[in-house]
């Protein structure tokens, strides 16, 4: 340790450069980054600290709240490496304004948004709504059309992005949602915005592959809080299902117009029908397979 680094760890009072260069770890102890910055409010007040991610890695901003302060170090009090590598990256030589922030918090709910209740702090409960390439022993109707790389239309005819992948809930063995990759210019963050769509208010146009969105317009589509990858977070799951209902007067399409894209059933995939109890004499027909024939009546010693 240098005189300097001695002097700043003494020190009541530190200078933005004295922070510069700080490890920052998450509470399972991995190395998360190292600040390159501080970042202040209008009101004086330190608002997040930028964490650059190793050598090649992008800057993040992380809220000056998720951090504990130790000697020339910090450490996160509740998000892990893989939380923060959901996040934005943050693009220094871009003003915060207002709208960027704003942006922030209505995307990434959970990381920058206001304070949430206890119950919503962590993922509750098995992760139900997952991508379609992760859903194990899940499979589409042969006749199914692959969706990947379809163009996505709001309300307003404008166009939103592409189709990357489905999420699919393999208990109810249904596709649930689209995830759209959203085009650049819907929004201001310089991430690689996705967002998902409920598929009840998608309407398949297998002609030119368009998915055509009802309800939302292509900014409001765009404006939806980010999906990140893997299983779907239920804050941003609720948040979305808000977004649709609060601009619909119906919940859904009418059901004519929705896409069906249910799954073929499986005897590998489902769980066996319960074994129906035989009667004694063993003589009636199956009732798990009514197309087959009765089973032959049992021979006594008699017949033989």
């Amino acid at each position: 340790m240098t005189m300097a680094e001695s002097a700043a760890s003494r020190a009541e009072v530190l200078r933005t450069r004295d922070l510069v260069g700080w490890a920052v770890a998450d509470p399972a102890g991995a190395t998360v980054g190292t600040v390159s910055d501080l970042l202040i409010g209008r009101d004086g007040r330190v608002r997040f600290l930028a964490v650059k991610r190793g050598l090649l890695g992008s800057t993040v901003l992380i809220p000056v709240e998720e951090l504990d302060w130790g000697e020339q170090s910090m450490r996160l009090n509740r998000w892990l490496d893989a939380d923060v590598r959901r996040l934005p990256p943050y693009d220094g030589d871009r003003p915060l304004d207002g709208e960027v922030v704003a942006e922030m918090e209505r995307a990434h709910p959970r990381f920058y948004g206001p304070p949430l209740p206890f119950d919503a702090l962590e993922n509750q409960g098995t992760p139900q709504i997952v991508p379609l390439r992760e859903a194990r022993g899940f499979r589409l109707p042969k006749d199914a059309p692959n969706l990947r790389g379809w163009t996505v239309f709001g309300e307003d005819n404008e166009r939103v992005g592409v189709v990357e992948d489905m999420l699919v809930d393999p208990h109810l063995m249904k596709v649930m949602y689209l995830d759209v990759d959203v085009a650049d210019d819907l929004f201001r963050l310089r991430d690689d915005r996705h967002v998902v769509v409920p598929m009840e208010f998608v309407e398949l146009r297998e002609r030119g592959e368009d998915a055509w969105v009802h309800v939302l317009t292509a900014r409001e589509i765009a404006a939806l809080p980010a999906y990140t990858g893997g299983a779907l977070d239920p804050l941003i799951e609720k948040r979305v299902i808000q977004a649709f209902s609060r601009e619909s007067s119906s919940p859904a399409l009418p059901p004519e117009h929705q896409a069906s894209l249910r799954p073929r059933e499986s005897r590998v995939d489902l769980p066996p029908p319960p074994l129906p109890e035989r009667h004694a004499d063993e003589s009636y027909p199956d009732e798990r397979y009514p197309d087959e024939p009765p089973p032959l009546p049992r021979r006594s010693d008699a017949d033989y």
